[in-house]
């Protein structure tokens, strides 16, 4: 039996929004060389940030699709904003209607990172957004309905009225937001969002504070999640162990 050159445990998919230049080098650079990544884009040619989010989740197949016959391990939607429109209820009914449809396990990056706030057992959070105003709000209610306290927000930029400006941010902002936080006394810290870069911040923020609390970013918890499903052997106890210092 031949050995694929590339993914020769397995490949996952992940799906990013089109402009997003941060999911899948963040992804290859948090997953074993043995597991394949590949990227395909959410497209919408809508103006407002609404329309283009509520209709990349509700047509997770077709992304799913866009693979065509390569045999794919999991399927990763890397975009977490999508998943605080469609509320946690909502999400979770599309990923399994989609999973089953396409006979793969497909996972959000919400999704992967209340799995990973559950590994720790955690719940109450701060909660560290790149979003604006409106959407950071709508994750706030998200993180409200699965159940958690949110101890304290912080969006990175303030005066950010535009989704695709996330994607200039760099680890630098991440890292400056977290050291704005002024609570510590929670069990986890998320950086949310797909766009930002984050793992630079998370590997600072652990060589001079160590894990407690352990941070999570959207990417981090994804990696993660596609992990267990594709190679569970490969997959640490928590996501934090897969960065590497």
């Amino acid at each position: 039996m031949s050995t694929a050159d590339y993914g020769a445990r397995a490949r996952v998919g992940v799906a990013t929004p089109q402009a997003n230049p941060t999911v899948e080098p963040e992804m290859r650079l948090l997953l074993p060389a043995a597991i394949g990544v590949y990227g395909t884009r959410l497209v919408h040619p809508a103006a407002d940030v609404e329309t283009r989010l509520d209709h990349y989740i509700r047509h997770l197949p077709e992304a799913i699709g866009s693979f065509g016959s390569m045999r794919l391990a999991a399927f990763g939607f890397g975009c977490t904003g999508s998943s605080y429109r469609a509320g946690p209820t909502l999400e979770d009914e599309l990923t399994s209607a989609a999973a089953n449809l396409r006979g793969i396990p497909v996972i959000t990056a919400a999704q992967a990172i209340r799995r990973a706030l559950r590994s720790f057992g955690a719940r109450r959070i701060a909660l560290v957004s790149p979003y604006p105003s409106g959407l950071a709000e709508s994750g706030y209610a998200y993180w409200k309905a699965d159940g958690l306290t949110l101890v304290e927000t912080l969006r990175v930029d303030p005066v950010l009225t535009d989704t695709h400006r996330i994607y200039e941010l760099t680890s630098d902002d991440a890292y400056a937001a977290l050291v704005s936080l002024t609570r510590h006394d929670v069990d986890a810290i998320v950086v949310s969002g797909t766009g930002m870069p984050t793992l630079q911040a998370l590997r600072r923020w652990r060589s001079e504070r160590g894990d407690s609390p352990p941070v999570l970013s959207s990417n981090l918890c994804l990696a993660w999640a596609l992990l267990q499903h594709a190679a569970p052997e490969l997959a640490p106890q928590n996501p934090t162990l897969l960065i590497n210092d």
